[in-house]
């Protein structure tokens, strides 16, 4: 009892469990009442009312339980399969109509013989087997990622609880017609369906398994929940008006009649209770309405009655109203006036199954407002021809529900332009309208220059902001019948159709470079960015969507090696240039694979002494067939394709093994990318490496550049104290080539700044430098850092050092990068030789990351 409580309270939701009760109180009240119309009936009206009574119970039943497995809030998804599904709802009309059957036959011999008392408890008992049956294959029905497993004895407890109750119900309903019995009977019997469901569902316990898999064509619970619901309430309220315009054409006397009137007036109430309207017509002409449908079209009942249902049906609608009209009344001629089964005629008045078929037309409010709806027809008897019973549904928030999830499908949420699905469709239209009318196509992508600085600086909310100003831009430059599509991130494309003149491409994308170029106001923050844009065109550059795409994509790299801020055409020579980076970037996999890669050591010198106090790890890398590779064309490379990962973390153990041997006082720099600080286990990777080396970690320096702090200041200054804390030393690469170094000196205690080269190339001709060199030996002194210039040359430049008592320097004047043979040579020495050139040979500007 405690586990059903428990299943109840914690596991479902509580209001739609008294949805669920509500909707079998209606249901099991509905159906004693169809029975009581078949008691002393002839054969065949008493068929039609057991079968309405059989349906009644049946689908409300069969509505309880879908609406309470709604209720149920299980901890995996829950789909159902449609043919289990279907199953359960016949099994449950053709028990109930066997059970109503068996207690309706045992009622009406009960009065002259007592030992028939036992068919009305057997056919309750019948009832409640049948819903528990209903219910188990229901539970059948349901596909999750995981088991399901019984508790046998619960199970036997749920079908026993229907089966008692069912037949304690039939007792009191099928022996008494007044309505406290009938009510009685229906609440014992919602009593018995409820304790059975619950009982069950507490029976059965889900056991999660990802590994089982989920059919591919199933149902969605709350669309089948919802739709289950509506269709029972119509039943309902088709039964309902059924029974009283029987009542209404079976009594004539006085007494029956004041009867019938309070009989009206009940079921008249339950009617307008629906959420859906109720139209009864005789070909087309509305004899009754009830209230939801007076609301509905913003006329009163009065006013209606009488009139043409066409008179309420938008135009774009009245053909197919009257065509199904016309069908009825052929249909009906055609039966030579024969009597049609109200429960076995579908919309146009034929024999049909027991399943309601709909149909979605649109009314006319009484403002002029057209209103979706979705209508079902059923065939009744009014006086001595067939009236016909349209409920009517109001589908405009279905129907604008399913406007957005249209739209959400094929645009982007944030700047509602196409999204990527949308852009090759409208993409794929315009080729082939282009092929019929012999005109040009253009593809222009484009991303935003700068756009990660927006990010990084202001967050993402302006970077969002720029994103949906860019969007406005863009619509407002290009014409009506062109595309402009964000395809993700700061990518977006257009599609210029009916491209007449050559030069319209490369007006349009002038026209986007100058818009983008403007300043754009965040928050009251003037922000510049730019764009760079690739074009193609067909039919030259391709015959298919994807292939222009590919074509602009590659036009747009040129564009942005090219300086940003401009466009370029794809030519054939850009799609070499393209295939042969993937070949580079091929032959750098395998390079990493098969040990092409070489570290070589460059010497970190004492300024004043000239002694080496270690070396710069620095990656080179001789291709089997090309020869020596530059690290700035490989490097960056690496960067982009995320091979800097197994790149870096392969210098940085070859470093650290090789430093090993050297001398205890001497140090090994190795230079860490932005990319590797993205990785999240980049700290333990790191005290792994010195672990399994044997390098003592005040021995190891990381050198970072400001991008590095950029890209996640929180998570990357997390990551320097923990190496920090370890003894690792860090070093501040490139210093005074950023916006915000200083800042970064004060939130993290750097052990060393480098000096950027590009300074101690200028300082000797330019006082500038000069001065900018000065004051960051005098900042590195004051806050007891040591400073490393970078890229010393000459031997005045070194002169110029030391005399500003710079602590540290490095360049070609002080030693090249040198293979590991080599080193043993630099170690042996006391102090360097430095002997100076005439000219300086310049050192290629150092990757991010080398």
């Amino acid at each position: 009892m405690l586990r059903v409580y428990e299943c109840l309270t914690q596991e479902h939701d509580l209001r739609l469990v008294v949805l669920a009760g509500l909707i079998c109180l209606l249901a099991s009240y509905t159906a004693y009442s169809l029975v009581q119309r078949a008691r002393g009936a002839s054969f065949r009206a008493r068929i039609s009312w057991i079968s309405g009574a059989a349906l009644a119970t049946g689908s409300g039943v069969w509505s309880t339980h879908f609406i309470a497995m709604l209720a149920f809030q299980p901890s995996v998804p829950v789909t159902y399969d449609f043919g289990l599904t279907v199953a359960s709802i016949v099994i449950a009309v053709l028990i109930s109509g066997l059970g109503l059957s068996l207690s309706l036959v045992g009622s009406e011999r009960y009065a002259t013989d007592p030992r028939y008392r036992g068919h009305i408890l057997i056919g309750g008992a019948v009832v409640g087997l049948g819903i528990a049956a209903m219910h188990y294959v229901g539970m059948s029905a349901i596909n999750v990622f995981g088991w399901v497993h019984w508790d046998k004895n619960m199970v036997i407890a749920s079908v026993l609880i229907g089966m008692a109750l069912g037949g304690v119900a039939a007792k009191v309903g099928h022996t008494k017609s007044d309505f406290r019995s009938l009510m009685t009977a229906a609440t014992l019997l919602t009593l018995g369906i409820c304790g059975m469901h619950f009982t069950a569902m507490a029976a059965a316990s889900i056991v999660p398994d990802p590994t089982v898999p989920m059919p591919l064509q199933s149902i969605d619970p709350q669309e089948l929940t919802i739709q289950v619901a509506a269709v029972a309430f119509l039943i309902l309220a088709l039964s309902l008006a059924g029974a009283i315009i029987d009542q209404h054409l079976a009594h004539r006397s006085a007494v029956e009649a004041q009867k019938l009137r309070a009989s009206e007036a009940r079921f008249r109430q339950l009617a307008d209770s629906t959420f859906e309207g109720i139209i009864i017509h005789v070909d087309g002409k509305i004899v009754d309405v009830n209230d939801a449908l007076s609301n509905l079209v913003g006329l009163p009942a009065d006013r209606l009655i009488g009139r043409h249902f066409l008179d309420i049906v938008a135009p774009s609608s009245a053909a197919k109203v009257q065509m199904q009209l016309s069908v009825i009344a052929e249909r009906r001629a055609t039966a030579g006036g024969r009597k049609t089964d109200p429960a076995r005629s579908d919309q146009s008045g034929a024999e049909a199954p027991t399943a309601v078929k709909a149909i979605e037309i649109e009314l006319r409010h009484a403002d002029g407002t057209i209103i979706p709806v979705e209508v079902f027809g059923r065939i009744i008897q009014h006086g001595n021809t067939d009236a016909r019973v349209v409920a009517v549904r109001d589908i405009r928030e279905r129907k604008a529900a399913e406007e957005r999830i249209r739209f959400m499908a094929h645009h982007d949420a944030l700047t509602g332009l196409p999204n990527r699905n949308l852009f090759h469709d409208r993409l794929n239209h315009a080729i082939a309208r282009s092929k019929r009318g012999a005109t040009t196509v253009a593809v222009l992508c484009m991303d935003l220059d700068r756009f990660k600085n927006v990010n990084d600086l202001s967050g993402h909310a302006a970077g969002d902001e720029l994103l949906r100003q860019v969007a406005n831009r863009l619509s407002a430059s290009v014409r009506a019948e062109d595309t402009v599509a964000r395809l993700s991130g700061d990518e977006f494309a257009i599609v210029q159709v009916g491209v007449n003149h050559p030069d319209g491409p490369a007006v349009l994308a002038d026209r986007l470079v100058k818009a983008m170029a403007k300043p754009f106001d965040l928050g009251g923050q003037q922000t510049i960015i730019g764009t760079s844009i690739g074009i193609s065109l067909f039919p030259g550059d391709g015959d298919k969507g994807d292939e222009l795409v590919r074509a602009a994509d590659t036009a747009l790299y040129r564009a942005k090696s090219a300086g940003r801020g401009t466009f370029r055409f794809f030519e054939a020579q850009m799609d070499m240039r393209l295939q042969e980076r993937r070949l580079l970037e091929r032959d750098l996999r395998q390079a990493l694979a098969t040990n092409q890669l070489e570290v070589h050591y460059q010497p970190l010198v004492d300024c004043d002494q000239v002694k080496v106090l270690g070396f710069e790890a620095l990656v080179r890398w001789t291709h089997p067939e090309r020869g020596s590779i530059s690290p700035a064309e490989f490097i960056p490379l690496a960067e982009e394709s995320g091979l800097i990962i197994p790149l870096g973390a392969w210098v940085l153990r070859t470093a650290c093994t090789e430093a090993a041997a050297w001398p205890d006082d001497k140090i090994i720099a190795v230079n860490l990318s932005p990319a590797q600080f993205r990785h999240a286990d980049l700290a333990r990777e790191v005290l792994t490496i010195l672990d399994e080396t044997g390098l003592p970690p005040h021995r190891l320096e990381l050198e970072i550049t400001e991008g590095v702090l950029i890209d996640d200041t929180d998570r990357t200054l997390e990551t320097l104290n923990t190496f920090k804390e370890a003894g690792v030393r860090i070093s501040l690469d490139d210093f005074g080539t950023g916006y915000s170094s200083l800042s970064y000196l004060q939130r993290f205690p750097f052990d060393k700044i480098k000096i950027d080269r590009s300074f101690i190339w200028e300082m000797e001709k330019n006082p500038d430098s000069m001065s900018i060199v000065r004051a960051v030996i005098a900042l590195g002194r004051s806050l007891r850092i040591t400073v490393t210039a970078e890229g010393v040359e000459t031997q005045e430049q070194l002169a110029l050092l030391q005399n500003e008592q710079c602590d540290q320097a490095q360049g070609f004047l002080l030693g090249r990068p040198l293979p590991l043979r080599d080193v043993g040579k630099l170690l042996a020495e006391p102090r360097l030789t430095v002997v100076s050139t005439d000219k300086p040979v310049r050192e290629a500007p150092k990757p991010a990351a080398e």
